[in-house]
């Protein structure tokens, strides 16, 4: 992949989540990707039929049409997590185009903990409407994704309910260069989507990212 390493013109004035994803969606909005030969490790070249060929095959439609959005890591590789290792390998995730995703991420990550949480149970100890995503899980090689919606308190008016927030769980490729340290850090990071046109997912590059990772609970972003 080719990206520019021009300094980004637009800055984050508010540590907020939402300002941090505004900024990285001007400044891709004005230097997208603009070449997209993504590396093939040995692993998918010897499975050709492994649905997270289709990340080769729309790529360059997600980096082109997409929209960057939350992630929170269901589970990944765990060699991911190692610095050193450059090795690109698949990971789960669950990510949403909902506006309260853009304000309030941590759901996200509440939901992926408490998918990973049940892996490896019998399915009769999971509640039902976790079951598939576990089994997914479990498997570790299935590559199927799921859509489902949520609804979550407003976080400003405690009163209010905001319903019908979609939530999409998928698998991708984690290009290890492309990550801040080229190593997983955190359990929220920024992808590329275009879930209209393609059931691609990317982690949006390096280059555009506006913190090194982004912690729950953290400094970082509140």
């Amino acid at each position: 992949m080719a990206f520019f390493k021009k300094k980004m013109k637009h800055q984050v004035t508010e540590n907020t989540f939402l300002n941090h994803l505004e900024v990285m969606r001007a400044n891709y909005a004005e230097q997208p990707v603009t070449s997209c030969k993504l590396p093939k490790p040995l692993w998918i070249r010897l499975h050709k039929n492994d649905p997270l060929q289709v990340v080769y095959r729309d790529a360059e439609t997600v980096f082109q049409r997409g929209q960057i959005y939350y992630a929170a890591l269901v589970q990944a590789n765990e060699m991911l997590f190692q610095k050193g290792s450059k090795l690109d390998l698949p990971a789960n995730v669950v990510y949403s185009t909902h506006p309260a995703a853009a304000k309030y991420p941590e759901f996200l990550a509440e939901i992926a903990q408490e998918m990973f949480s049940y892996k490896g149970m019998p399915a009769e100890q999971v509640p039902p409407p976790l079951r598939e995503a576990v089994r997914i899980i479990t498997d570790e090689l299935d590559r199927a994704s799921l859509d489902f919606t949520v609804s979550m308190p407003d976080p400003e008016n405690p009163n209010r309910e905001i319903e019908k927030i979609d939530v999409h769980f998928c698998s991708l490729i984690v290009f290890q260069k492309e990550l801040p340290e080229c190593v997983l850090q955190g359990q929220l990071l920024p992808v590329i989507a275009a879930p209209e046109l393609s059931p691609a997912v990317l982690v949006l590059p390096k280059d555009y990212w506006t913190l090194p990772c982004y912690v729950i609970g953290g400094d970082e972003a509140e």
